[in-house]
């Protein structure tokens, strides 16, 4: 089927209007009918022209100079057509730009960029709109989206990704485990979503391996929607064939208890940062009562012992757990102690006489260290320090998620294949600008100074050198290559949508249009 804008019976014949140039040879030639993604083709230099201005250039005949007397003037979206006719009879057509089968290249192209640079319609149109530009339509974008802009994203996507297995099974082949992390995206704060995004990212490489995109109404609860997508996809990664030995997760318990009943095979580890933040909340909250001020000072130290514990112990369980317990000897200015018949001291190096004594320890029987005490010995914290000997993060999935937040906004609607293939270029993108350099300055690294709200302190942060977005360009070339049909094999389509997947997320049918005003109505009449 082919998708066009406004198509109309013109008698095609060669251009015969070719404007001079005032741009240096080097510049693309305007003459240039090239469907391919070179200098000359869609990469072309592009012009917002006045279509006042563009009419000055059609009053005298190119062949004869004579007066123009008759000029058809045809639009389809942003590509516009003049057939004229001069005093002599001589007639000629001239087009914005070139033709992809009867569709004006121009308006494949302007739909390609505002979805693979993650923008919306609405944005755009409204942006155009505003200046009077010419763009197509919006049942023609959404055309266009699932006929070429969505089947070339999930191609480009299966392409990535069978490369970053091929390399997976080559280690995996060589007897080396793979470690995952995996976390959840909802496409808005709180607990209205609609979709829950799970992504698996490889801890080695940092590069996203799969994702799985799910429904509120796949599941019971928008809760449970996390621990859906996690089995789905790691039920999924299995199947391929994926030896995978440790998973790193928050601690959710849901995601707890499959792991625990379905996958007892695979090491369990949790981020500390998510164990970590509800501590020094705990924390915060114990420090601002009346006796337990003493442990103000102590709370960013806290929150460091308990990072140093989880990164120094080496995968050893019983070591993360009693070297996080060491702190309630080194708060009270015990460097040496003896625990089940073996003698331990602090990892620091020995304080003089004049830091022991400037130190602000606490008393073994003040209320601020009881307190501590019932903290730091929590059962559920100690059963989950556990779980975070190997010191694993699932911090780099934000950075994902930041790359996400670019090409799915949160609190905008999405169709389920549009939200799909938005994740997946979100995924392109990731993993085609992992390992950026840091910038330079004449060889001096370069950093920017941030002020924090949370520690309220300046803190220095490295400046990146610019993401790449050269997959973008393969991706137009592709768009391109699709409606001309120039690809050796058939171009796959995306799979097809779940069938458990409702058009209306509603859980009960909707009333009577009239029913609906009416009751508004009534309500409304009430408040008066």
């Amino acid at each position: 089927m082919s998708i066009s804008f406004g198509e109309m019976d013109l008698d095609r014949k060669d251009i015969s209007f070719v404007p001079f140039s005032d741009t240096t040879s080097s510049s693309p030639s305007s003459g240039s009918v090239s469907s391919s993604g070179s200098t000359n083709g869609w990469a072309g230099r592009k012009w917002i022209v006045d279509e006042a201005k563009l009419m000055e250039l059609f009053r005298t005949c190119s062949q004869c100079g004579v007066a123009i007397e008759d000029k058809r003037v045809a639009t389809r979206a942003s590509q516009i057509i003049i057939h004229w006719t001069c005093l002599k009879g001589h007639t000629g057509e001239w087009a914005s730009c070139t033709d992809q089968r009867k569709m004006g290249r121009n308006n494949l192209l302007s739909c390609a960029a505002t979805f693979f640079t993650g923008a919306t319609y609405s944005d755009i149109k409204e942006w155009a709109k505003l200046i009077n530009l010419q763009l197509p339509s919006k049942s023609q974008f959404y055309a266009i989206q699932s006929k070429y802009l969505i089947p070339v994203t999930n191609h480009a996507y299966k392409g990535q990704q069978q490369k970053i297995l091929e390399r997976i099974f080559q280690l995996s082949a060589a007897g080396q485990k793979l470690e995952m992390c995996g976390d959840a995206r909802c496409d808005s704060p709180g607990y209205s979503c609609k979709y829950s995004t799970y992504s698996f990212q490889d801890d080695a490489t940092k590069e996203i391996l799969h994702f799985e995109l799910v429904q509120v109404t796949e599941a019971s609860s928008s809760v449970a929607m996390e621990a859906m997508g996690f089995q789905r996809g790691l039920n999924h990664l299995l199947d391929l064939g994926l030896d995978i030995g440790v998973m790193v997760t928050d601690r959710s318990p849901s995601i707890r208890k499959l792991m625990r009943e379905s996958y007892g095979n695979i090491r369990h580890e949790y981020d500390p940062w998510h164990v970590n933040k509800s501590l020094k909340k705990k924390l915060a909250s114990v420090s601002n009562k009346k006796n337990y001020r003493e442990l103000r000072p102590w709370l960013r130290s806290i929150s460091n012992h308990l990072y140093w514990s989880c990164s120094s112990s080496h995968g050893d369980e019983q070591e993360c757990v009693r070297r996080w317990t060491s702190v309630l000897h080194h708060i009270r200015g015990i460097h040496r102690w003896e625990e089940n018949g073996r003698e331990y001291q602090c990892a620091h190096p020995p304080l003089s006489e004049e830091d022991q004594e400037k130190k602000r320890w606490l008393e073994h029987d003040s209320p601020a260290f009881r307190a501590l005490t019932e903290l730091v010995e929590e059962k559920t914290l100690l059963r989950d320090l556990r779980q975070m000997a190997l010191f694993k993060h699932t911090g780099s999935l934000e950075v994902f998620h930041n790359v996400t937040l670019k090409y799915a906004p949160k609190r905008l609607h999405f169709a389920y294949d549009s939200m799909r293939a938005r994740t997946e270029l979100a995924i392109i993108d990731h993993n085609m600008n992992i390992g950026r350099k840091q910038k330079t300055l004449e060889g001096n690294p370069q950093y920017k100074y941030v002020y924090t709200k949370t520690t309220q302190q300046w803190v220095a942060k490295p400046v990146y050198e610019p993401t790449s977005q050269e997959f973008r360009k393969d991706l137009m070339e592709d768009v391109l290559n699709m409606r001309e049909e120039k690809s050796l094999e058939p171009w796959p389509r995306p799979p097809p949508l779940p069938k458990r997947l409702l058009q209306n997320i509603a859980p009960v049918p909707r009333p009577d249009p009239s029913e609906l005003v009416a009751q508004r109505l009534s309500r409304f009449k009430q408040l008066l």
